[in-house]
Order: structure tokens, then C-alpha cells, then sequence
């Protein structure tokens, strides 16, 4: 234990040197010699030394306690709480941005004129061409008929210029007939056409029923000759 001589300020710290409050070396406690006297009667005393009544008490001071390093801790606390709080506020900025920018598109979107889908049918190519194969079926049943002349001649239709490939189905009779006209009774046969032969088809008719077998007259052209068949008995 260690004491200051000018204000009796006790240190229980050994490692101190000098007085906290007023920089004088402090004095070793534990190092004051005790004073022996040899009296004459042979007897020993032992001078004690005694606290001065008037003398000012004294304080322990601890100088492991210091209130600069409480005060660092402070400020730190202190500067990690702003920037937890500028960190929160940027955040916070950033999603109602965000949220704002969600909610206008969507108004946005939800006003823009939704385009009008167009619903004009597609135009088809082949639409004449069966009007016209159509009307030429209809000029032959009336001959048929006998009500009207049979010595009209027939329109024919303009030749497609779509062509498709089939093959010639007609395992029973071994053949598919090619004819002049889109009829089995008043059409001339020009030629056989040989079961699983390849035959070029044109533009085709409506499906014409009931009949044996459900189908349509078509332009075709097999061999280098022009008729026509009936495609109930090709594969396409």
C-alpha cells in the first residue's frame, strides 16, 4: 500500500509511482521502519507512529477505475447506434421506393388500351376454287336429272396451284379410277391409277354424303394425265 505525503491519498495499486491528484511520489507504506529504545532498566519500547486527530482523512483511490475508458465505450455505443439508425432510414427510403414504383406501373398497365385482337377471318386461298368445283357437281346432277340441257357445256374450274402428294388407296378394285369429271356416273375414265401409286392433288370440292364412302372430287394429275379422283380412297 502507497500514500501521498502532500494530500494522504492511499493507493492500494503497487505499481503506482506518483499521486493521481497532485503528481508527488508516493510513499511505501509497507517500508516505515518501527523504532526500537533500549531504556536503562533494561527494558525495550517500541515507538508506534500515531495518526495526527487534526490530520485530514484519508481516501482510497483504485487506479484500475478510470472513467476514460467508460467514456470511449460510450461514444462508441453511441456512434453505432446513428449508424444503425442512417442504415434503417436508407432501407426504409429504398423499399417505399420500391412499393411506389410497383404501384404506379400498375396503374399504368391498367390504364393502357388493351390492343383490340383482330378477328377478321383468314382469307382462304381455295374458297373460289371449291365454289367453283361446287357448281360444276351441281351442273352435273341436274344433267343427270334430264332438268337441264345435256348438251350445255360444262364450266370447268381454274386448275390449283396448290398441289400435295397422296398415295392411291384402293386395295379392293387394285386401282383408282382417274375421270374428266368430278362424277363416277357421267365422268369418262382416262386412266387407272394402281393401288399405292403417288398422285398429285389440286384443289378439292365439298365433302359430298351420304355415299359408301365419305370424301371429296380433287383435281389430280397422275402420269402426266389431268382428271379427277375421289379422295375416300387416297392417303394423304
Amino acid at each position: 500500500m502507497k500514500q501521498c505525503p502532500a494530500c494522504r491519498t492511499t493507493y492500494t495499486d503497487d505499481t503506482l509511482a506518483y499521486c493521481l491528484s497532485d503528481g508527488n511520489t508516493l510513499i511505501d507504506l509497507g517500508e516505515q521502519q518501527t523504532v526500537v529504545h533500549q531504556g536503562s532498566g533494561g527494558g525495550v519500547r517500541v515507538d508506534i507512529p500515531q495518526t495526527v486527530q487534526n490530520a485530514p482523512q484519508p481516501t482510497t483511490q483504485y487506479a484500475t477505475v478510470s472513467s476514460g475508458g467508460g467514456g470511449g465505450m460510450k461514444a462508441f455505443f453511441i456512434i453505432a447506434g446513428v449508424f444503425a439508425m442512417v442504415v434503417l432510414a436508407v432501407i426504409g427510403a429504398a423499399a417505399i421506393m420500391y412499393f411506389n414504383r410497383d404501384s404506379v406501373s400498375g396503374v399504368t398497365n391498367s390504364q393502357s388500351p388493351t390492343p383490340a385482337k383482330n378477328t377478321s377471318p383468314t382469307p382462304d386461298p381455295n374458297k373460289d376454287l371449291r365454289d367453283q368445283i361446287a357448281n360444276l357437281e351441281k351442273q352435273i346432277a341436274d344433267q343427270k336429272k334430264g332438268s337441264s340441257n345435256a348438251n350445255v357445256p360444262l364450266k370447268m374450274p381454274e386448275t390449283s396451284t396448290t398441289q400435295t402428294t397422296a398415295r392411291a388407296n384402293s386395295p379392293g378394285d387394285g386401282f383408282l379410277a382417274l375421270r374428266s369429271l368430278p362424277s363416277a356416273q357421267i365422268g369418262e375414265r382416262i386412266a387407272k391409277i394402281p393401288h399405292g401409286a403417288t398422285v398429285n392433288i389440286g384443289g378439292c370440292g365439298p365433302v359430298i354424303t351420304p355415299v359408301k364412302r365419305s370424301g371429296r372430287w380433287c383435281q389430280a394429275s397422275y402420269n402426266g394425265m389431268s382428271g379427277w379422283v375421289f379422295d375416300a380412297y387416297l392417303t394423304y
